[in-house]
């Protein structure tokens, strides 16, 4: 959501002083900055990308501005993101405090501001939580993954696991002005009535006024398609009764919001006058969602979930442009179509990208393991999950919230508050209690070995699985000294998030004898366990398994972890395995046996067509190839819309050459459409003896 008012920036060099024990007062810091006592620094910026480096404590940032105002104008002065408490003053005036890291917040400053020569101060506190006491289970600062996860700077250790703070004013400073009228949340609301292919749409708007405007305010909303006018209607805001409106618009012929791999994500504008100026502009998309049977629906529509885990960036205000259309046009080519916003609240750009390319999001809430369990505590959490709630709302991307991940013993009372708090707020989408452990599986990594997923473990969704991978030589360079490049149980790798005793004692990794083999091998393991287990979860789709989130898409810093695309924008064989698992038109091979001799008549294997698209597909087939030579086809006369076909070993029968050389083939087996196209294939390494 933007407001389309006078917008001012306050972006760019500021002055800091450093309190790292939170003992200068407002009047020592005015002394200072007189004095000239300070550092320079750019905001936007999380402070330990400048020179203030890896601080805790508080950090007072100044700027100074010339304004050009209008008598009895409303003037707004809006933070969209500072982490994690600030306390604002202007001018000498108190305006304020705020504690949240991902809000925005504003503050009326009509009555404050000045023409010339006007002085801000924001005093911001990132601290380092103590850890005999608070930190990790006892937490108190509402950051998810940004101060306690083992995928960021330190992992979980107790000494590290808070480094790299991310502190500081990470989004833009601006100052919205206009005569009356301050609009700060939006919620949109569809029902769409089908039969009679019509949909109304509810507006809710929060608003600010001006104190100086002692009469109604006149309104037109309008919703625009493709740059045209489709509906305007005028609307009045009445002085002293509401700080809120509802708008509901009914549209015929509705074109609703789909996820890319199923229709189109339509979207629409809609915007607010008065006296003919923009006041606020926003996209919106009509589209309603349910979890029915556990099954996920879209617009009626039954949708399997190929998922993934998102952490896009440790320090937010470095999630540019650049890096949001990399991770989108990814997310597409690995044919994923839900990401899951893991433990955090991202910038608005990251929704805003997914809106327009129809990628569904599941939305965690910023809770990462336990916190404390204080009344306080209870009342903070409440109060932010209902300003994320409110604050991104507007998003048609967004179809779960959920409260909390792995909470433990705490779903049953915190998340019970939280909850609540949401549906009250938000009714039309899916909301979870939490991502739990027991929908969280890691065969093959924290426990048993990756061939385990052949019996679908968990579900029916299974919101976390995958293996650790090293990134490429090339990354790992830039972080590991090439002296402990062969030594993984160097400290250095710990820190940077490597798990020695799973990668050894349990997926058992040969470290081989170079770094280039410990790659290979690593790489190619996360693949085969990706490979295993999707494809054996999109097996039972719809019949115990209804949506799959892989752990996890991208490094969010320089690290060893579950993803497959590092820090750099790497990828590795991962991905791959990833994108060629979730086709949505995917052949799944089970090779029942590897090893055959001339005694052997038939190849012993099963395989799926499961078919996510919504759309039919006629006179496929299934070709099958040892080495280079075809030796049988299989006709797929019909496939029909978001199913799933089986050919088991009793229907098939494949024989064996008979010429056969002892030895190891490849065989390959391919899904091909009437225009030979290929679609989809799996392969295999078997072995042949003549006996």
């Amino acid at each position: 959501m933007l407001n389309r008012n006078k917008i001012f920036s306050l972006d760019g060099n500021w002055f800091y002083i450093l309190d790292k024990q939170d003992q200068l007062n407002y009047n020592e810091v005015k002394r200072k900055y007189l004095t000239g006592e300070t550092g320079n620094v750019k905001i936007p910026s999380n402070w330990y990308l400048t020179e203030i480096g890896d601080f805790f404590g508080s950090v007072w940032f100044i700027k100074e501005f010339d304004y050009e105002m209008k008598k009895d104008e409303l003037s707004i002065l809006q933070f969209n993101g500072v982490d994690y408490f600030a306390e604002v003053f202007l001018n000498d005036i108190y305006l304020g405090k705020h504690e949240g890291y991902f809000q925005n917040f504003f503050f009326d400053i009509s009555n404050h501001i000045k023409s010339e020569k006007n002085v801000l101060i924001v005093k911001v506190t990132s601290p380092r939580e103590d850890t005999d006491y608070i930190w990790p289970d006892r937490k108190q600062l509402i950051k998810g993954i940004f101060n306690h996860h083992d995928c960021r700077p330190g992992g979980w250790d107790k000494n590290y696991g808070q480094d790299r703070n991310t502190g500081g004013i990470w989004n833009s400073v601006l100052i919205y002005s206009n005569p009356s009228i301050y609009f700060n949340n939006l919620k949109i609301f569809s029902k769409i009535f089908y039969q009679e292919n019509k949909a109304l749409i509810n507006f809710e708007l929060e608003y600010y006024l001006n104190s100086k405007v002692n009469h109604n305010i006149n309104l037109k909303g309008e919703i625009k398609k493709s740059e045209k006018v489709i509906w305007t209607n005028d609307f009045q805001i009445i002085r002293n009764l509401n700080s809120r409106i509802s708008i509901v618009a009914e549209l015929e012929n509705p074109q609703l919001w789909f996820p890319y791999d199923i229709g189109i994500p339509e979207l629409y504008e809609f915007n607010v006058y008065c006296d003919n100026e923009i006041l606020l502009n926003t996209h919106f998309g009509i589209r309603e969602v349910e979890l029915k049977d556990n099954c996920f629906y879209i617009n009626g529509k039954k949708l399997f979930l190929r998922g993934t885990n998102l952490i896009a960036e440790q320090m937010l205000s470095s999630l540019n442009e650049d890096k949001i259309n990399f991770i989108v046009t990814s997310l597409k080519e690995a044919n994923i179509n839900i990401v899951r916003i893991h433990a955090h609240i991202n910038r608005h750009e990251l929704y805003d990208a997914f809106d327009r390319e129809g990628i569904l999001v599941w939305q965690d809430f910023a809770l990462q393991w336990t916190y404390d369990e204080s009344k306080e505590f209870i009342a903070n959490a409440t109060s932010q999950i209902k300003d994320m709630v409110k604050q991104f709302h507007h998003h048609p991307s967004i179809v779960f919230w959920c409260c909390h991940n792995e909470p433990g013993e705490q779903i049953k009372i915190l998340d019970e508050f939280l909850f609540d708090a949401v549906l009250r707020e938000d009714n039309s989408r899916i909301v979870r209690k939490a991502s739990n452990y027991e929908e969280h599986c890691y065969e093959g990594w924290y426990w048993g070995k990756k061939e385990n997923y052949v019996a679908t473990p968990m579900g029916p969704l299974v919101t976390e699985f995958g293996a650790q991978a090293l990134p490429s030589k090339d990354s790992l360079l830039k972080f590991i000294p090439e002296s402990i490049i062969n030594n993984p149980e160097e400290q250095k790798w710990n820190y940077h998030n490597f798990q020695y005793e799973q990668t050894f004692h349990i997926a058992r990794i040969d470290k081989g004898n170079s770094i280039d083999e410990f790659i290979d091998n690593s790489q190619s393991y996360q693949a085969e366990l990706l490979k295993k287990a999707i494809h054996s979860y999109r097996r039972k789709k719809f019949h115990g398994i209804n949506g799959i989130f892989q752990f996890m898409f991208i490094d969010c810093w320089e690290s060893i972890t579950w993803s497959v695309i590092d820090y750099f924008g790497q990828k590795k064989k991962g991905f791959y395995a990833l994108k060629n698992s979730f086709n949505p038109l995917l052949l799944s091979v089970n090779l029942l046996q590897n090893i055959y001799s001339n005694l052997s008549k038939r190849l012993n294997l099963e395989f799926w067509i499961i078919n996510d698209y919504h759309k039919e597909f006629s006179d496929h087939f299934v070709h099958f190839y040892i080495d280079e030579d075809e030796i049988y086809v299989q006709k797929i006369d019909r496939i029909e819309e978001n199913s799933i076909i089986h050919f088991s070993f009793e229907k098939l029968y494949i024989r064996i050459p008979e010429k056969l050389s002892s030895g190891f083939h490849k065989l390959k087996i391919e899904l091909r459409n009437q225009k030979s196209e290929l679609i989809s294939f799996d392969e295999f390494q078997i072995e042949y003896r003549n006996i």
